[in-house]
């Protein structure tokens, strides 16, 4: 995970350009602890850039300091893993691969290299010898990218990772490969960027960009390689479905997993396979242990762990992935619930009398549910060590990190709903809380996440509402605008919260492959909403998870971050989700 970011302006005002590279770098070295590096130079006679770099080391046997010169002068900033795609030297880091690999490439070759890469990226390319400044996202926009366009107040352009927040910056669509083309483009009111756009991309969405954006006719082809299965289900298949136990109790779960025992099987390998491959990226030392030359024992990997069956799934699959001799830290976070002491009418009156504050409780729903799932992880994983970590945030500890630091890393969004889910993601990836009762800050340097899950299975609430308004048909509909706009669902903003810790957050279901076998897959095979909440949504999952013995997470209906961490009891219960949030704005 890294932080970069490249500015541009005149060159006659180079004291702004810097003053904008130092105000973002402490954002980006958060992302970057273990390097940071900048150069200035000129494009033109007019213009100078900056591009900055901050490095998470995760690749190679040493760490790559960026930016990276190739010996033509191209420049690059790579924030990103190749998991797949392209076979890299163990010895070499992805970004050194790619400096190489692009050196003295034209246009079409690099859009062919970056059609072929599995993982999440986001990249920054300087072309020396074409003067053309390419960017953009992966075809899921997994890593974040924020832009500020030149106005005639500040004639500046910004593509970073992360900045301070600020009305005139909005994130990078991830919908191509853009670029700007430096000997023809000048930073006055004609300024536009060019967009080479994805395969999948709708063409309404195009349509919808400013006239800044230039959209070329080439084609960046998506990774992915099945397009959603639109199938509906026969009468035959209806009465199949109708013959099928409705619960996950211990006497049905066998007969739910032989009724989908082929694309079970397939979903646990592609699954395991995309968990591997993000544990496999990364070096044998913690966050503690970068600097020394001991071996390290701490835990590398951490999962982000409510205890619902997302992230239950990713630990348990997880367990046959790394040695049995590490531990696994499973980072639980509650918000504090302020629970009224209801003794006597006399003694109430004296607690409101005397102003005496009731008693902290973080026994909130993911608590529990987690502390359960740990339980249950312990019971059929007895050979590791697992580290439940619960992490309590107080009221004032959420209103200090959101005014000086999460309203940024939200930003450019900015409802209540982000607020919510975004305080409840910083704190639970900063790991730190206490390990069986004592402080423990967690190391590891991969956070595994388990978003994703819930657009690809049906395992929304408006799922369930468009199935019974609409059937099938309606059900598949808003499953394929789900996966349509996946590239929308705010994997940036997370990315952006959860690497303000310096490790490198990772999504095991937004896998170019496990999306490509879930999208074979027949509706009624991922989600059965026929059948009662906690079992229906999902029921691919649900299935797979109970057939692996972990029953309690199998069963728990879907409960969101904010609702289940009950940050959301903390705040203005009026507020609706798509409501402006104050806090964030208002600082």
């Amino acid at each position: 995970m890294c932080g970069i970011c490249f500015v541009c302006g005149l060159s006659s005002s180079l004291c702004q350009i810097e003053e904008q590279v130092s105000l973002t770098h402490n954002l980006l070295h958060h992302r970057g602890p273990d390097s940071c590096g900048d150069m200035t130079f000129s494009i033109t006679e007019e213009l100078s850039a900056t591009f900055h770099g901050c490095v998470l080391w995760l690749q190679g046997s040493v760490l790559t300091p960026q930016p990276v010169i190739d010996k033509e002068g191209n420049v690059l900033l790579w924030n990103g893993d190749i998991l797949a795609g392209y076979e890299i030297p163990g010895e070499k880091s992805d970004t050194k691969y790619i400096s190489e690999y692009l050196t003295g490439k034209d246009e079409e070759e690099i859009m062919c290299f970056l059609s072929a890469i599995k993982g999440p990226w986001s990249l920054i390319y300087y072309q020396k010898c074409t003067k053309r400044l390419y960017f953009g996202r992966d075809v899921f926009g997994r890593h974040s990218l924020v832009w500020r366009w030149p106005t005639e107040q500040s004639w500046m352009f910004l593509v970073s990772s992360v900045t301070q927040r600020s009305a005139e910056v909005t994130e990078v669509p991830a919908l191509g490969l853009y670029y700007v083309d430096f000997s023809h483009s000048k930073m006055d009111v004609n300024f536009h960027v060019s967009l080479i756009p994805w395969t999948h991309v709708d063409e309404s969405n195009l349509a919808a960009l400013p006239s800044t954006i230039h959209t070329q006719k080439q084609k960046l082809v998506s990774p992915i390689r099945n397009r959603l299965n639109i199938s509906l289900p026969t009468d035959e298949v209806l009465e199949t479905l109708r013959a099928l136990p409705t619960s996950l109790e211990n006497d049905h779960i066998d007969m739910l997993y032989n009724a989908l025992k082929d694309d079970i099987d397939r979903l646990l390998e592609v699954l395991k396979t995309s968990i591997q491959r993000r544990v496999d990226m990364c070096p044998q030392k913690c966050q503690r242990c970068t600097n020394t030359q001991d071996k390290c024992s701490h835990s590398r990997i951490a999962v982000l762990f409510s205890g619902g069956l997302d992230s239950a799934m990713i630990a348990l699959l997880l367990d046959s992935c790394l040695p049995s001799s590490e531990s696994v830290d499973l980072l639980n976070v509650a918000f504090e619930q302020r629970t009224p002491q209801r003794p006597d009418k006399k003694s109430q009156s004296n607690c409101a009398t005397n102003g005496i504050i009731p008693p902290k409780n973080y026994d909130v729903p993911d608590r529990l549910s987690g502390r359960r799932c740990w339980q249950q992880l312990m019971e059929i994983r007895p050979g590791r060590c697992w580290n439940f970590v619960e992490i309590d945030v107080t009221g004032e500890e959420l209103a200090r990190q959101r005014e000086s630091t999460i309203s940024h890393l939200v930003a450019p969004l900015n409802s209540v709903l982000d607020d919510s889910i975004g305080c409840a993601l910083w704190f639970g990836g900063c790991g730190e809380g206490t390990l069986e009762g004592s402080p423990y800050v967690s190391p590891a340097r991969v956070l595994l996440c388990g978003m994703g899950a819930d657009e690809q299975l049906g395992g929304y609430s408006r799922h369930r509402g468009r199935f019974s308004a609409g059937g099938w048909p309606a059900l598949l509909e808003e499953i394929d605008m789900e996966i349509s706009r996946i590239h929308t669902r705010n994997l940036g903003r997370d990315n952006r919260i959860l690497a303000d810790h310096g490790r490198a957050p990772r999504f095991p279901y937004v896998d170019e492959d496990v999306v490509s076998m879930l999208n074979s897959v027949p509706i009624w095979r991922k989600a059965n909403l026929n059948m009662p909440r906690g079992v229906g949504e999902k029921i691919l999952l649900r299935t797979a998870c109970a057939h692996l013995g972990l029953t309690t997470a199998a069963g728990l209906p879907k409960r969101a971050i904010q609702f289940g961490s009950r940050i959301a009891k903390l705040e203005n219960s009026k507020e609706k989700g798509s409501d402006t949030c104050s806090r964030l704005v208002g600082n």
